[in-house]
């Protein structure tokens, strides 16, 4: 029987050895190849960058083409802080697809704009006096083209609601102080208040005009009306302010109402506001022509609407 018996140093250094000369390196002028390719990729990316420092690229719209520029020159693109800009040029390419028939294309740019409208409220960013007004124009302009497109009537009254809430935001300047009133007028909520058929709701009702629900869910409705939500239930809610938790408007006549920091919904129901005032609410309305009336009506800062 053989016996086995380990490598010498000399067998290890002789492996060893070989395999050296099997991993041998590249010829020279293969290393100096990639070393002036290496070079010239790293000067043509220089230059590039300075070229684009000092031409930095023009901004192209989404689905404007080219050779239009009449809408370009309605978006006002100087006017205004910096979103108001985008948000422009947006509706300004929703505008010219709807009048070329590109729907899909139209209603993509109107969800575009609408964005820049969310981020501006959530970042209180400030705008132009006319900005509201302007872009209700250029929504009714976009919709008209296609009167009776349910899809395009959606995405536009989306636009329409949000800005309602920018609107809204923007009150705050003027009306934004939280509900704080005297011991006489402050009453704080805790839970939803159930109203009867026939009942009038004011500072008798609760014992002060301020009523402060922050304390309730924000989806925590306030008022709790009969289940019909008709103006045959006669109720009505008056002379009182209203702060945080959520309110449905329907079946109610409101007069001399101020809603802070509420999520307002509407349902698509008879509905009556004198007088009413909305700082810094959420909407949540339908996407149909009423829905579209009702946050018309908030966005161009109007205090009365009938809707039955």
């Amino acid at each position: 029987m053989g016996t086995w018996n380990p490598p010498s140093g000399h067998s290890r250094h002789r492996h060893r050895s070989r395999g050296r000369r099997s991993s041998a390196s590249a010829p020279a002028f293969v290393r100096y190849t990639v070393l002036i390719l290496a070079g010239v990729l790293v000067i043509t990316l220089a230059w590039r960058g300075v070229r684009w420092t000092m031409h930095p690229p023009q901004r192209q719209t989404i689905g404007l083409p080219a050779s239009d520029t009449s809408a370009i020159g309605d978006a006002h693109p100087s006017d205004g802080a910096p979103w108001e800009r985008d948000f422009r040029y947006a509706l300004a390419s929703a505008e010219t697809n709807s009048e070329a028939g590109n729907v899909s294309a139209a209603e993509i740019s109107v969800d575009r704009a609408e964005s820049f409208v969310t981020v501006a409220r959530l970042q209180s960013l400030p705008a132009s006096p006319d900005i509201i007004v302007s872009s209700l124009a250029k929504l009714d302009q976009i919709l008209t083209q296609h009167p009776d497109d349910a899809r395009l009537l959606e995405h536009v009254t989306l636009a329409r609601i949000s800005l309602a809430e920018l609107a809204s935001s923007l009150n705050a300047d003027e009306n934004g102080a939280a509900v704080a009133g005297s011991r006489d007028t402050h009453v704080s909520i805790n839970a939803p208040r159930e109203i009867a058929a026939g009942e009038t709701v004011d500072r008798k009702s609760f014992g002060g005009s301020d009523l402060d629900a922050t304390l309730m869910p924000d989806t925590a409705e306030i008022l709790l009306p009969p289940f019909t939500r008709a103006f045959t239930d006669n109720i009505r809610v008056e002379n009182l302010t209203i702060q945080g938790a959520a309110q449905t408007l329907d079946g109610i006549r409101w007069r001399n109402v101020t809603f802070i920091g509420t999520r307002l919904r509407y349902e698509g129901g008879e509905l009556e506001m004198d007088n009413v005032r909305f700082v810094r609410c959420r909407f949540g309305f339908p996407t149909d022509d009423r829905g579209a009336r009702l946050a018309n009506s908030i966005a161009l800062g109007h205090t009365s609407l009938n809707i039955e």
